[in-house]
């Protein structure tokens, strides 16, 4: 049987870090969840992914 090799390349923006950072902060403080939903939405948008 034939092997398959495959390579993703994963960009991640500048800004996508310090917002997790941000967004843990605020929800350790205010002892609230973080909707998800929108969490991700925002997260999505800051990755690129290559074939």
């Amino acid at each position: 049987m034939a092997k398959v090799t495959m390579t993703l390349t994963v960009k991640v923006a500048w800004w996508v870090r310090p917002y997790l950072y941000g967004l843990v902060l605020m929800s350790r403080l205010t002892g609230l969840e973080p909707d998800l939903d929108k969490v991700e939405a925002v997260v999505l948008k800051g990755l690129r992914v290559r074939p």
